[in-house]
Protein backbone atom coordinates (compact mmCIF):
# COMPACT_ATOMS: atom_id res chain seq x y z
CA UNK A 1 0.00 0.00 0.00
CA UNK A 2 1.29 3.39 -0.84
CA UNK A 3 0.58 6.95 0.45
CA UNK A 4 -0.81 8.63 -2.60
CA UNK A 5 -0.06 12.17 -0.44
CA UNK A 6 3.00 12.02 -0.14
CA UNK A 7 5.16 15.06 -1.68
CA UNK A 8 6.84 13.75 -4.87
CA UNK A 9 5.54 10.38 -5.25
CA UNK A 10 3.42 9.09 -8.69
CA UNK A 11 1.58 5.83 -9.14
CA UNK A 12 4.07 3.63 -8.76
CA UNK A 13 4.62 4.25 -5.68
CA UNK A 14 8.23 5.69 -5.91
CA UNK A 15 9.30 8.64 -3.73
CA UNK A 16 11.96 11.14 -4.60
CA UNK A 17 14.33 11.47 -1.73
CA UNK A 18 17.84 12.53 -0.78
CA UNK A 19 20.06 9.24 -1.20
CA UNK A 20 22.95 7.95 1.20
CA UNK A 21 24.34 5.77 -0.96
CA UNK A 22 25.10 8.14 -4.38
CA UNK A 23 26.18 11.27 -2.31
CA UNK A 24 29.11 13.73 -3.43
CA UNK A 25 27.52 16.72 -1.39
CA UNK A 26 24.03 16.24 -0.27
CA UNK A 27 22.39 13.48 -2.05
CA UNK A 28 20.11 15.34 -4.27
CA UNK A 29 21.34 13.76 -7.84
CA UNK A 30 21.62 10.61 -6.45
CA UNK A 31 18.13 10.68 -4.79
CA UNK A 32 16.96 11.87 -8.52
CA UNK A 33 19.11 9.60 -10.41
CA UNK A 34 17.46 6.26 -8.10
CA UNK A 35 14.34 7.76 -8.80
CA UNK A 36 14.43 7.59 -12.60
CA UNK A 37 16.58 4.78 -12.86
CA UNK A 38 19.85 6.55 -14.65
CA UNK A 39 22.95 6.86 -13.45
CA UNK A 40 23.82 9.84 -10.89
CA UNK A 41 26.71 11.30 -12.90
CA UNK A 42 23.92 11.66 -15.56
CA UNK A 43 22.48 14.00 -13.25
CA UNK A 44 25.52 15.64 -11.98
CA UNK A 45 26.41 16.39 -15.51
CA UNK A 46 22.71 17.99 -16.45
CA UNK A 47 22.87 20.26 -13.20
CA UNK A 48 26.29 21.39 -13.86
CA UNK A 49 24.81 22.24 -17.52
CA UNK A 50 21.80 23.39 -16.21
CA UNK A 51 24.31 25.84 -13.88
CA UNK A 52 25.91 27.15 -16.58
CA UNK A 53 23.37 27.78 -18.88
CA UNK A 54 21.10 29.50 -16.70
CA UNK A 55 23.86 31.68 -15.18
CA UNK A 56 24.06 30.11 -11.46
CA UNK A 57 20.20 30.04 -11.26
CA UNK A 58 20.02 26.41 -11.12
CA UNK A 59 22.53 26.20 -8.55
CA UNK A 60 19.71 27.98 -6.23
CA UNK A 61 17.10 25.38 -7.39
CA UNK A 62 19.68 22.73 -6.18
CA UNK A 63 20.03 24.40 -2.70
CA UNK A 64 16.19 24.58 -2.49
CA UNK A 65 16.18 20.65 -3.34
CA UNK A 66 18.63 20.10 -0.32
CA UNK A 67 16.68 22.06 1.73
CA UNK A 68 13.07 20.27 0.70
CA UNK A 69 13.92 16.88 -0.43
CA UNK A 70 13.40 14.53 2.73
CA UNK A 71 16.50 12.29 3.42
CA UNK A 72 16.61 8.34 3.00
CA UNK A 73 14.99 8.48 6.29
CA UNK A 74 12.21 11.08 5.75
CA UNK A 75 12.87 13.84 7.21
CA UNK A 76 13.90 16.90 5.63
CA UNK A 77 16.51 19.23 6.42
CA UNK A 78 14.01 21.59 7.93
CA UNK A 79 11.87 19.09 9.58
CA UNK A 80 15.45 18.11 11.53
CA UNK A 81 15.30 21.14 13.97
CA UNK A 82 11.76 21.39 14.94
CA UNK A 83 11.82 18.14 16.85
CA UNK A 84 14.54 18.65 18.79
CA UNK A 85 12.85 21.03 21.21
CA UNK A 86 12.64 20.29 24.92
CA UNK A 87 9.68 20.95 27.16
CA UNK A 88 9.86 24.31 28.60
CA UNK A 89 9.64 23.34 32.75
CA UNK A 90 6.26 26.13 32.50
CA UNK A 91 5.11 23.81 29.67
CA UNK A 92 5.61 21.06 32.00
CA UNK A 93 3.94 22.71 35.11
CA UNK A 94 0.77 23.18 32.97
CA UNK A 95 0.35 19.75 31.01
CA UNK A 96 0.37 18.75 34.86
CA UNK A 97 -1.84 21.61 35.69
CA UNK A 98 -4.61 20.82 32.52
CA UNK A 99 -3.98 17.19 31.99
CA UNK A 100 -5.02 15.78 34.92
CA UNK A 101 -8.01 14.41 35.63
CA UNK A 102 -10.22 15.24 38.18
CA UNK A 103 -10.53 12.39 41.27
CA UNK A 104 -13.24 9.58 40.29
CA UNK A 105 -15.61 10.17 43.11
Amino acid sequence: MTNSNAPFSNLSGKVLRRSRDQRMLSGVSGGIAEYLNIDATLVRLGIVALTLITGGTALLGYVVAWIVIPEADGKAIWQNGQQSQQPTPESDIAARIYDDKPPAA
